[in-house]
């Protein structure tokens, strides 16, 4: 099989003869009659006309009946080759190239397009042998010499390919495409001083185009050669000192050489160029650098590397997006939710920015801006189920629940085959119709929590604590509660649910041995703790230390707003 031969090598060529240069015809002529002379010509000339209107398989019919007059026309043979082509009749396309080029083989400009037609088929041996005996014909022609170097390169013909390089060379001084045809050949051949002897002419030809210091830096980097590579990256800097390609080349070379302050400073300096584009920069800074590296050093070079970004393209989304992300993953919350304000200021179309802000909003109960942006946020992204909840737990935060519980409604509708998240939308409705007093529509809620996700560990704690709370099934809860400590061990709110559950059940003993274990776990901070401790010792006949705790509760801020009655009345309104 053949591919279909385009046309604009074979043109390059043909533009360039002359109008008046006469075809030399080599083989015999055939005499025809004056009849079939006009026939011949009648035949010839309707083929090129529905040549030239692109009605091919017409004026495939016009040449063969011109050939069948005479068989002998080269030019007929040629031009039916080109109709062939346009036809994807390869193979009969090669069969009428290669007659005109028999027919006349002191034509130049069958012999070239035969030649052109077996390279683009991929015979390279009999395109060899065609292009070399064009050369002869047209020695003074570059082209044809450039274009037999490439085939013989090709064949792994290395000698003979520099050959002919160097004769365009003799003819048109050191050029850019002849040397770095000449390095690659020099490289195949794993000859890599001449390569590089090649880059030097080339540089000493042009001193001041830092692309070839460069190309010939790669050369000896890549075979190992660091000391010569080093020598010329000392060059390029010399060069252009604030060139930010010599800076990244010193950079990878000092990284190679396990350098690390100089790699950094190197690096550093390359991304302080606004001529390196920020995607670039962005693909450097997560290729080598992890946002949640346990590698302390490293994560500091990848914020810093990011503050340099964001520094030197402060207008572009993308720096402030991602000097965010490094920044969440170091704990450094606050200036994370800054950047990723700055992000969706610069560009509002990015929803991952806009739910990692709402999330951050949410971590640091940043109650304001969780709804000022959660309404913008569903604004926007109308079909993304995340938004509706985040902005809900926002609004459910300042007490807005029948607010919270519209949202909630809206945006489960939208979860599609994502069990975990709608269990959230269930779970964040039963919160809600709790703080409302609705506690069969909390309950149902959670229960279809707890169907869609068994393990929800925050459902199984919440229910099973609000059912302590009205002392209802308290088997249940205990279940529940016991289930969540299971499954994340080590929560003081878990742990102090279950204590509490046990205190509802009376078992005072045990409730005891599990607040101590969330006073531990908490570092006896949360004055709810504290109060459900002096509860659950009191409860234990030990009035002395009950009074001590709800004090300290007291203390903590966050009690039950009973507690001061607890401190002077000495006791508990059951």
């Amino acid at each position: 099989m053949y591919n279909k031969v385009g046309y604009f090598f074979i043109f390059a060529f043909l533009w360039a003869c002359s109008p008046a240069e006469k075809v030399q015809q080599t083989q015999p002529k055939v005499e025809l009659s004056e009849k079939d002379e006009i026939a011949f010509g009648n035949a010839y000339m309707e083929g090129a006309k529905a040549k030239i209107l692109g009605n091919f398989e017409t004026a495939k019919q016009h040449f063969k009946n011109a050939l069948n007059i005479n068989p002998q026309s080269a030019a007929a043979h040629y031009e039916l080759g080109l109709t062939f082509n346009q036809l994807d009749e390869l193979n009969e396309a090669f069969q009428e190239f290669e007659m005109a080029a028999q027919l006349e083989p002191d034509n130049y400009w069958y012999k070239l397009s035969y030649a052109s037609f077996l390279e683009s088929q991929g015979q390279v041996n009999k395109a060899v042998e065609v292009f070399k005996e064009l050369v002869e014909m047209k020695p003074n022609q570059i082209e044809l010499k450039y274009e037999l170097s490439k085939l013989l390169l090709g064949q792994k013909k290395f000698k003979e390919s520099i050959y002919y390089l160097n004769e365009i060379e003799k003819e048109v001084g050191v050029n850019e495409e002849i040397t770095f045809l000449k390095q690659r050949i020099h490289l195949a051949n794993d000859d890599v001083d001449a390569a590089a002897n090649e880059l030097k002419k080339l540089i000493e030809s042009n001193p001041t185009e830092i692309r070839y210091y460069g190309v010939l830096a790669d050369i000896y980097m890549t075979n190992g050669r660091k000391k010569e590579a080093f020598k010329v990256y000392q060059q390029m800097e010399e060069l252009e000192e604030d060139n930010y390609l010599v800076q990244f080349s010193l950079a990878e070379y000092y990284r190679a050489e396990g350098e690390r302050e100089k790699y950094f400073d190197a690096i550093q300096k390359a991304f302080a160029s606004p001529e390196m584009s920020i995607d670039d920069k962005v693909k450097y800074i997560l290729s080598f650098y992890q946002v949640d590296s346990k590698d302390q050093e490293r994560k500091a070079e990848g914020i810093a590397l990011c503050r340099t970004v964001v520094k030197t393209h402060p207008s572009n989304a993308k720096s402030h997006a991602l000097l965010a992300d490094f920044l969440y993953f170091d704990n450094q919350t606050e200036a994370a939710k800054q950047q990723y304000i700055e992000t969706i200021e610069l560009d509002s179309s990015r929803f991952p920015v806009w739910n990692q802000l709402l999330i951050i909003l949410s971590e640091t109960n940043d109650q304001e801006k969780l709804i000022d942006y959660g309404q913008r946020a569903v604004n926007l992204f109308p079909n993304q189920p995340t938004v509706y909840l985040l902005y809900a737990l926002g609004l459910s935060s300042d007490k807005q629940y029948e607010e919270a519980i519209e949202y909630l409604e809206l945006g489960k509708d939208l979860v599609l085959e994502n069990n975990a998240l709608k269990s959230q939308f269930y779970s964040s409705l039963g919160d809600s119709y709790h703080e409302l007093g609705e506690h069969a529509e909390s309950d149902k809620n959670y229960e279809k929590a707890l169907s869609l996700d068994p393990n929800n560990v925050y459902v199984l704690n919440n229910y099973s604590y609000y059912l302590s709370l009205r002392k209802d099934s308290l088997e249940k809860a205990k279940t529940m509660s016991k289930r969540s400590n299971d499954l994340a061990p080590g929560q003081p709110s878990f742990l102090d649910t279950y204590a509490w559950i046990l205190y509802q059940l009376g078992e005072f003993e045990e409730a005891n041995e599990w607040i101590d274990k969330a006073l531990k776990a908490d570092g006896e901070r949360s004055g709810v703790l504290l109060e459900h401790k002096g509860d659950i010792l009191f409860q234990l006949e030990n009035k002395e230390q009950a009074m001590d705790y709800w004090k300290r509760a007291e203390a903590a801020g966050d009690a039950s707003e009973n507690i001061k009655k607890k401190i002077e009345e000495g006791k508990i309104d059951e």
